[in-house]
């Protein structure tokens, strides 16, 4: 037998496999780090001429976290930019947190005004972009003179890249702002998404950004600072480069996680990722899905597409007709069961999970692939994909080498 942890809520669940069966373990081929990633941090924010001159003649400083899924390393590179702004600037900082950013504590940093965004709150300013409907964006950032964005980048099977870019908006948005971001958008397709948030990063006046990726979750490989314009282009070139996995086999049976917290905390979340474990999988095969789902179904709009019970196909025509995210999503389930097996390893109640969502509901891996293989045959080809948040598969057929990676259509 060999044995793979997938990433579970804020744990880890195990994937107890037939090694004679077993086709690949898909996820990148992350190097060792060579670098203390703290050292990489400070020397990218110091060589930043124009952040250093930023940060001495600025009276207020907002520092906003963004997405991160380790608490230690949040806090280490956290710590890291209030050390280098405590050497340029005597100026009180007021760390924000976003609703996904790992939680820092309130008495993390001492002398140090600590905030949690809140999308409903009436603490919001307007801010001028070149959008098709008005921005509002947290206050105590929009209002202070430097504002430091901290995040990572990383793949996204639905937006291209997520995380970092995410910030702003949804991250530091109004509830208002984040419903005409998401839903009733006519003539947009998916990328428009992704394209809107960056143009609101590059809207933010005396914004900058520390970026980072994480190819294995655990320890940053590549580090940018400055605006999102100068950054993004680096950020998004790592990303490509150590998260892509060739595969030239795919299989029976594919065991996937969906990353773990926050990636997995809602079933609405964790479908973001189910595009990574179907490309590995043959016509017919089957899914387990390992995502813990501690908030349920998450997203009220995703559940009550879902509940209509509506065939994929008619879902797909009112989301080409008017995009909305979480109908989409909702679509996506929706075809991949009708085209597999799909089985969920989650606390949800398995009411929700085979009434609602159509999955089959499992309370592990191991119980789920009894099920799977009894169906699918003993000899059943198994591939197991750890994190599906933290990959770019590429499937090329081995008599095909020059062939194109078929990648999920946009719509």
């Amino acid at each position: 037998m060999v044995e793979v942890w997938l990433p579970y809520g804020a744990s880890e669940i195990p994937a107890r496999l037939p090694a004679e069966r077993l086709l690949e373990i898909l996820r990148p081929d992350v190097p060792s780090p060579t670098e203390d990633y703290l050292a990489m941090a400070r020397r990218a924010l110091e060589s930043n001429d124009a952040l250093v001159a930023a940060a001495k003649e600025s009276r207020r400083i907002c520092v906003a976290l963004g997405s991160c899924g380790k608490s230690d390393l949040t806090l280490s590179l956290t710590q890291t930019v209030l050390e280098f702004l405590a050497h340029v600037s005597p100026n009180p900082i007021v760390i924000l947190q976003t609703p996904d950013s790992a939680s820092v504590g309130q008495n993390a940093f001492s002398s140090t005004e600590i905030m949690q965004h809140n999308p409903s709150s009436s603490s919001m300013a307007a801010l001028p972009a070149k959008t098709t409907f008005p921005i509002q964006l947290n206050s105590s950032l929009l209002n202070a003179d430097l504002k430091i964005a901290v995040g990572e980048l990383k793949p996204s099977q639905l937006l291209k890249f997520e995380g970092l870019t995410d910030t702003l908006l949804p991250g530091l948005a109004s509830v208002g702002t984040i419903k005409k971001h998401l839903t009733d958008r006519v003539g947009l397709k998916l990328d428009d998404l992704y394209k809107e948030r960056v143009e609101i990063g590059n809207s933010v006046p005396n914004l900058f950004i520390l970026g980072y990726t994480i190819p294995d979750g655990l320890n940053p490989a590549d580090f940018a600072c400055g605006t999102f314009a100068q950054c993004l282009p680096i950020l998004e070139k790592s990303v490509q480069q150590k998260f892509t996995k060739i595969f030239t086999k795919k299989a029976d049976i594919v065991v996937m996680g969906a990353g773990g917290n926050p990636t997995d905390s809602s079933l609405s979340k964790a479908i973001e990722t189910l595009p990574a474990g179907l490309s590995a999988l043959k016509k017919n095969g089957s899914l387990i899905l390992a995502a813990e789902c501690e908030n349920g179904h998450g997203d009220g709009e995703f559940y009550e597409w879902s509940a209509e019970g509506k065939e994929a196909r008619y879902l797909e025509a009112r989301v080409h007709r008017r995009l909305n995210y979480n109908g989409f999503k909702a679509s996506l389930l929706r075809r991949a069961v009708d085209s597999h097996r799909i089985y969920l390893v989650s606390t949800m109640p398995d009411h929700y999970v085979e009434s609602v969502f159509k999955m089959r509901a499992s309370r592990s891996i191991s119980a789920a692939l009894q099920t799977v293989q009894r169906v699918q045959g003993a000899d059943s080809s198994i591939s197991v994909m750890p994190n599906g948040s933290r990959i770019i598969t590429e499937f090329i057929e081995p008599s095909k080498p020059d062939q194109t990676p078929a990648h999920l259509p946009s719509i």
